[in-house]
């Protein structure tokens, strides 16, 4: 058994009633089926939400415009040259940059009056198990640090190397500022005791040979 089904339903009139109806019109078939489409109405609410978007668009490439006009209407503000300080050769400006240049550098002018002495070197501490006080023959407490016044502390034999005299001292390989404000009764003549940190510095120090030049 078979069922047709019909795919579309339409509802129509004969030939004869179309053609009374529309004036003996052969072209009114094809205009009912193909007519115009008809106008579609937009609800209020849709064309508020364009209007908006369109005022957006509109402020935003307003104030593109405005700010392109800004930037192409700026001044144009020129840096200020720097001057340059021109420094004649050997004139102050140039002694005064080669001071602060060596300023951290112990360096030895060979033109001053400065008297150099060969000296026997050795070296002490300010604690030790005996003898020792802590402090100089000038008051000085040496117990937290071997430097005095950024100066390294030495005993010297003040006939030889006065009290509170700043020296400079050249001994292995090495060069350096002291200030002599301790004595001992072993340095005579043409010694000098350097003040370290601890008895393994002193007896690795030992003895050794070098020059003193005093400064002031």
């Amino acid at each position: 058994m078979m069922i047709l089904i019909p795919l579309a339903t339409f509802s129509y009139i004969n030939f004869e009633q179309h053609h009374l109806d529309t004036g003996n019109n052969h072209n009114s078939i094809k205009e009912s089926f193909y007519g115009k489409p008809k106008l579609i109405n937009i609800p209020q609410q849709k064309n508020l939400v364009l209007n908006k978007f369109a005022e957006i668009v509109k402020e935003q490439k307003t104030k593109q415009e405005k700010r392109r006009e800004d930037i192409l209407n700026a001044a144009i503000i020129k840096p200020k040259p720097v001057k340059k300080k021109s420094i004649k050769k050997g004139g102050e400006g140039k002694n005064k940059n080669k001071q602060i240049k060596n300023r951290n550098k112990i360096t030895y002018d060979k033109n001053d009056d400065a008297r150099t002495l060969d000296i026997e070197f050795s070296a002490y501490v300010a604690n030790c198990t005996e003898g020792c006080t802590g402090r100089t023959k000038s008051g000085v407490d040496v117990t937290q640090s071997i430097f005095y016044k950024g100066y390294r502390v030495i005993a010297t034999d003040p006939s030889i190397i006065p009290l509170n005299s700043v020296v400079l001292i050249k001994v292995g390989g090495s060069s350096f500022k002291a200030i002599a404000i301790d004595t001992g009764g072993a340095i005579v003549g043409n010694k000098v005791d350097l003040l370290v940190s601890n008895e393994q510095d002193a007896i690795n120090f030992g003895r050794q040979h070098g020059t003193v030049s005093i400064i002031n």
